[in-house]
C-alpha cells in the first residue's frame, strides 16, 4: 500500500500554546484587561458614590490592574527581543 502524497496546500500549524508567546496576542490581552480594570474601578466609584461596599470591586480591579500590568511588561520585553 502507498503512503498518500503529502498535501501542499494546508499551512503549518504550530504546536500546542505556540501562540500564546505571541506579542501580539500578549497585547490583547493587555488591552482587554485594562479594560476590564477600568471598568471595575468605575464600579468602585459606583459603589463609593451609592454608599455600598467596594471591597470585592475593588479587589477585583486590582487583580486586573495587576494582570494588565504584567502582560504589558510581557509584550513588551517580547517586542525588543
Amino acid at each position: 500500500m502507498t503512503e498518500p502524497a503529502p498535501r501542499t496546500n494546508h499551512p503549518v500549524r504550530a504546536g500546542r500554546g505556540a501562540g500564546l508567546d505571541s506579542p501580539r496576542v500578549l497585547r490583547v490581552l493587555a488591552v482587554v484587561f485594562t479594560v476590564a480594570a477600568a471598568g471595575a474601578l468605575a464600579l468602585v466609584v459606583v459603589d463609593l458614590v451609592i454608599a455600598r461596599p467596594a471591597a470585592g470591586d475593588a479587589f477585583i480591579t486590582v487583580l486586573n490592574a495587576l494582570a494588565a500590568f504584567l502582560l504589558w511588561r510581557r509584550s513588551l520585553e517580547k517586542a525588543r527581543t
